[in-house]
């Protein structure tokens, strides 16, 4: 055994790792007990920071962030993609009919759902990294029968077999837990905003290469036995979504680790038990290594000179008061999963966990919240499902059917929301989104359905990013999977 390895740098970050542990056998049953205490101490030091140093605390993370963030893109690319275009893509090309192609669809949410579910519980037992790379190799193979398949078995297969075992175990939580692990309290607000925005950027992309790529002309290949057959402009599409499938895999298989980060600076905050290995230097030989920021630390001080300073004064004990916390130590510790206690079976482990989930306070204040919230939600089903085959029935191929997405605004509102307190950032947006739909009811134009989506938008980037933060912050460390699952059961209700 060795003490953790530990290198100032000028950003003064370091990680080392730990080996895989158990996690306590008992969860907290108060609400007290549970939430990191973040409420009125980290709320009051978080009026005090400036949006600069919001900014640098941030960018002091690790690389691994930005990988999880391109992750989030991409994934929500590959299935943010094919949901604008499934509707239209079985019946166009499968020759489904309209009440055939919505039974095939919805009995495929419901499906979806279950696994997605599932999912988010498997990945505090195996980690984000084997997760991903399972359901990766498994949506490969769906994909694949759905770009190149000409048959109604390949589409069945696809979307009742491999799409829920692939794509759905992606779809709930995996990502968010990686990303919850990644950043700190006083980071987490603007690590989800940015996460939101990757999401509907990489939806924005899909909803404009659909719409330039609805105009191109039919392709015919003959080359192939395999691969034969005319390619329309949306199964093209679908095979751009394959190809965004694969590049995926590869990513998550060559830099996707399961990491826990910590701010040994911050007592409020962090993995208890990982932060206990860390103090306690309980890491194995060769084990330990050291970890950069995602930006080199000297360019950062450069761009930060004054944030570096006041951050290193309030450190040093001074006095000065332009810095609510001293300069970060960011440590980086191996993910600890869940294993199998002693004579019990995995079964009654699991439902032991729910029971003591579900004593907890912040467990029924997200379902409240989730199921209260959920017709609000319903807008972006109808925008995706409904809003394309209106537009182009009532007013031609040639209307644009592309929401607008304001990508930039989610962090921006995160950093200068990040003080406020979390209700007072949603409640608006809640408000702005649900009444979004009043504007194509009074005027079933196009110019409605614009403002339908323009407000609608405004509303989501209000609080959207802030729940997905609020409901991470809330998840007990080690079991964030199966609170994500928990939490999402308004899913039952529809997708």
């Amino acid at each position: 055994m060795s003490r953790r390895v530990s290198q100032q740098l000028d950003g003064r970050v370091s990680c080392s790792s730990s080996p895989s542990s158990s996690l306590p056998k008992r969860l907290p049953s108060t609400f007290e007990e549970s939430t990191p205490k973040t409420p009125k101490s980290q709320q009051t030091q978080a009026h005090i920071m400036s949006v600069k140093e919001i900014i640098l605390r941030f960018l002091l993370l690790p690389k691994e962030v930005l990988i999880v963030l391109l992750l989030e893109f991409l994934n929500s690319f590959r299935s943010f993609g094919l949901r604008f275009v499934l509707y239209q893509y079985v019946t166009n090309e499968f020759e489904l009919g309209d009440s055939q192609a919505g039974a095939v669809l919805g009995v495929k949410g419901m499906v979806d759902i279950a696994f997605g579910l599932v999912g988010s519980i498997m990945v505090d037992i195996y980690g984000v990294r084997w997760i991903s790379l399972t359901a990766m190799t498994v949506s490969i193979v769906g994909r694949t029968l759905l770009a190149f398949g000409r048959s109604k078995g390949a589409l069945y297969s696809a979307l009742f077999f491999f799409s829920p075992c692939g794509d759905a175990l992606l779809s709930v939580g995996l990502y968010k837990v990686a990303l919850k692990k990644l950043s700190t309290p006083l980071t987490r607000p603007l690590a989800f905003a940015l996460s939101y925005a990757s999401y509907n950027l990489a939806g924005a992309i899909a909803d404009l290469l659909v719409d330039k790529m609805r105009k191109f002309e039919d392709v015919n290949v003959d080359s192939s036995p395999l691969l034969s057959g005319v390619y329309t402009p949306l199964r093209q599409f679908v095979v751009v979504t394959w190809v965004v499938v694969l590049v995926t895999w590869m990513i998550v298989y060559c830099f996707l680790f399961d990491w826990t980060v910590i701010d040994t600076t911050d007592p409020d905050g962090g993995d208890e038990a990982a932060n206990r290995n860390l103090s306690e230097g309980l890491q194995e030989d060769g084990e330990s290594q050291t970890c950069k920021p995602m930006i080199k630390a000297h360019v950062l001080r450069r761009i930060f000179h004054e944030q570096f300073q006041s951050m290193q004064t309030t450190e040093e004990g001074n006095g000065n008061g332009g810095a609510s916390q001293p300069l970060p130590t960011y440590q980086m510790t191996k993910t600890k999963l869940i294993t199998r206690e002693t004579g019990q079976s995995g079964l009654k482990q699991f439902l032991g966990q729910v029971q003591e989930l579900l004593k907890l306070r912040n467990t029924w204040m997200v379902l409240v919240f989730g199921f209260c919230s959920f017709p609000v939600l319903m807008n972006w089903t109808a925008s995706e499902m409904i809003m394309p085959p209106f537009l182009e029935r009532n007013f031609g191929e040639q209307t644009p059917i592309s929401s607008p997405n304001f990508c930039a605004r989610p962090p921006i509102i995160g950093i200068i929301t990040a003080s406020n307190e979390t209700f007072s950032v949603m409640m608006p947006g809640l408000w702005l989104m649900a009444i979004s739909p009043i504007f194509v009811g009074l005027y079933p134009t196009v110019f409605g359905s614009c403002l339908w989506q323009v407000v609608m938008t405004v509303g989501e980037c209000l609080w959207s990013p802030r729940q997905l933060s609020w409901v991470a912050s809330l998840a007990p460390n080690g079991l964030e999977g199966l609170f994500f699952a928990i939490a999402s059961a308004r899913s039952i209700m529809g997708p």
